[in-house]
């Protein structure tokens, strides 16, 4: 099936204004896989219901980014929908639910105060359209109906009188009961009780210096298929879940506390704070379960599936997988790197997560058709949290290295010592070893200042940039402190800095996320020699926590793509859909140039560069790798129009595919370029 890619939380389609011409940036989730780039799961707030009345349930996550998420299910695959939000706004819970019996699903959820408040369904079962339609739900006393923020509350028709009745746990180890008095067409909630059924939920487990009851996930649900509701209770200090058995009627019912683990064939074990939904997920008409772990501290395995192969009467759950729904996903504060780590030619990914892991995810297609498994090839545990990398080639041999920073603000050096594709990491000295920035370093190996030198720019908890400048060599660096308020810059919070020239103007860009999900770019100026703010390049996007933005060109169609990792653990991926580069662009003034292939392409170490001028023109031929980098310049002057032919030696660059950039300038600016690849293979 053809998949429509649509945009992201504040982001949809994100033009460029570059100098040369405007990019395109497009969200596009399944890419190279199903949900790969869909941004992590954290603490997820989920309900499955059939939204869009094609008779299978659909999964909608409220997600620690405070975003409403939507997966349609499609022949019982799961596909995140990012321009599909059906206009609800989520305060700290969701819950959908038939309320005024006209056969769609509405939405109840809450207020910045935890008031109640409703979003009517006014279209229908196959086509929903939300509008809140009560603001502040009144019961029968004129008293808001109030449900506590941190928990989840539940809907279930309690006195089987054909209506829902509402629930709501409370930090105190007890549910608000609010009855429904009114009518499918016409609900009205009285306030009945703060205990229901007198239960009172106290745990915390063996040991502890006290009882401790907490925020709570609550779920009715007939367990046994013999017609009363059962009581399912997700508790904070409790990592499994209470059990209390419905021993009433289906009219009255009492309830008795039976269990604190569930299920007893295969028990949920997680930091705590599980909320549960009973549901056929894979629509062979019996019962499974799904959990969902909301612990601030569960940055994956949080989101459970337990396949029934019983029956209906008499479950049996086996978990299947803790994640759900597959993708990228680290824990937590994803910080994002690409490289060709083994050698061969294409652009592999590095992630760095906030428990200290670094993950090295290598590219098992092509350069033009990459594709990456979920299981990393490489990965290594620091000592450290809050831990981001880069890569770059620090001593100069040709291979991709890793600096990395963490929360106790030092960054450490990894030499890239693989050999025939066994990919290996080893901390080696470095001379910027004994610098500490604070708090939250975060690394970037570039040339800052575009004297062909690789220099360091290291970001801050505080939003600035340490600037380190070369004063050695690529070969042979020595580090000089310049500067702790680099280029007078401050993001706000947790800088994530990454550079490249992303139009190919010649002239650097400079990309830094933040801790509250922007990114924000400036562009280095040539007469200054300082970077100047352009306020609007990304200014839609907004991963909301913890932006770590990094560009490449991962599919080799001569443009750089985002990528971008966030305070959930995931990553981002946009797609640079403007047509230009390989297949050249129109010409703003009466001459044009034509760029030729290479030959020989493949090649080893040199091959030849062939163009030709309609007139006399000044001319600048570059070389760029896939990191937007430029690393060569063969031509810069005056040329005589008519064919030339300029020799590329390779000799000291590394295998891989490269892009050679020819530039007519007019008044001091571009006015032609044209772009191709070429692959080195040694």
């Amino acid at each position: 099936m053809l998949r429509k890619e649509g945009g992201i939380l504040l982001f949809l389609l994100l033009i460029i204004s570059g100098d040369l011409f405007p990019q395109t940036l497009s969200f596009q989730p399944h890419r190279f896989g199903q949900n790969l780039f869909a941004g992590g799961i954290d603490n997820p707030r989920f309900k499955f219901v059939d939204i869009d009345g094609d008779a299978d349930n659909d999964l909608f996550i409220f997600d620690r980014d405070e975003q409403l998420l939507f997966y349609r299910n499609e022949q019982g695959a799961f596909y995140f929908e990012p321009q599909q939000t059906f206009g609800i706004s989520v305060g700290s819970w969701f819950h959908f639910v038939d309320i005024d019996g006209d056969g769609d699903q509405d939405c109840f959820t809450n207020g910045e105060f935890s008031e109640v408040r409703l979003y009517t369904n006014t279209g229908n079962a196959s086509a929903p359209s939300f509008q809140m339609t009560v603001a502040v739900i009144l019961d029968t006393s004129g008293n808001e109906m109030f449900s506590e923020r941190f928990s989840v509350p539940t809907f279930a028709d309690i006195d089987a009188d054909g209506d829902f009745d509402f629930f709501s746990g409370s930090q105190s180890g007890a549910i608000t009961f609010y009855r429904n008095v009114g009518t499918p067409p016409a609900p009205k909630f009285a306030f009945v009780t703060n205990e229901f059924d007198g239960i009172k939920i106290i745990g915390g487990g063996k040991g502890l210096p006290k009882s401790l009851h907490g925020a709570s996930g609550i779920e009715f649900f007939d367990s046994d298929s013999n017609g009363t509701l059962d009581l399912f209770w997700g508790d904070y200090f409790n990592p499994s879940m209470y059990v209390l058995k419905n021993i009433g009627t289906v009219q009255s019912a009492h309830y008795v506390l039976t269990d604190s683990t569930y299920p007893k064939e295969d028990i949920v074990n997680t930091f705590g704070f599980n909320i549960p939904q009973h549901v056929d997920i894979d629509g062979d008409g019996i019962t499974d379960l799904m959990v969902g772990s909301v612990h601030p501290t569960e940055g994956y395995n949080n989101f459970w599936f337990y396949k029934n192969i019983g029956s209906n009467k008499e479950p049996f759950y086996l978990l299947q997988t803790k994640n759900f729904v597959p993708m990228y996903d680290v824990g937590v504060r994803s910080s994002v790197s690409f490289a060709d780590y083994d050698g061969n030619g294409d652009m592999d990914m590095g992630i760095a997560s906030g428990d200290g892991t670094i993950n090295i995810y290598l590219n098992t297609g092509t350069a033009t058709q990459p594709s990456f498994s979920l299981v990393p090839t490489f990965q290594h545990t620091l000592n450290a949290f809050f831990v981001t990398v880069t890569s770059g080639d620090v001593n100069n041999d040709g291979k991709p290295d890793l600096l990395t920073g963490e929360f106790s603000g030092v960054v450490r050096y990894f030499q890239n010592t693989t050999v025939s594709n066994t990919i290996s990491f080893v901390q080696t000295p470095f001379p910027l070893d004994t610098i500490d920035i604070g708090n939250s370093s975060a690394p970037c190996i570039a040339d800052i200042d575009q004297d062909g030198i690789r220099d360091v720019l290291v970001g801050t908890s505080a939003g600035t940039l340490y600037f380190y400048k070369n004063t050695g060599t690529n070969s042979s660096p020595v580090y000089s402190f310049i500067s702790s308020t680099f280029n007078s810059i401050d993001v706000g919070n947790d800088a994530m800095p990454f550079v490249a020239d992303l139009d190919f103007n010649g002239r650097n860009d400079l990309l830094i996320g933040n801790g509250e999900g922007n990114i924000v770019r400036y562009e280095y100026n040539l007469l200054t020699q300082k970077y100047d703010s352009v306020n609007a390049f990304f200014g839609s996007i907004n991963a909301k926590i913890n932006a770590s933005p990094v560009m490449t060109d991962i599919d080799s169609d001569g443009d750089l793509d985002l990528f971008v990792g966030n305070g959930k653990g995931g990553v981002y991926y946009f797609a640079n859909t403007t047509v230009n580069a390989v297949n050249g662009i129109e010409t703003r003034v009466p001459f044009s140039i034509a760029l030729q292939q290479n030959y020989p392409n493949p090649f080893n170490p040199g091959t030849t560069i062939s163009f030709v001028l309609s007139q006399n023109s000044y001319v600048r031929l570059e070389i760029y790798d896939m990191l937007g980098r430029n690393i060569d310049i063969l031509v810069e002057k005056n040329l005589q129009k008519g064919e030339h032919s300029v020799f590329w030696n390779a000799t000291k660059f590394p295998s891989g595919t490269y892009f050679y950039r020819l530039s007519v300038l007019s008044n001091n600016s571009i006015s032609v370029t044209q772009t191709r690849p070429m692959v080195l293979i040694k």
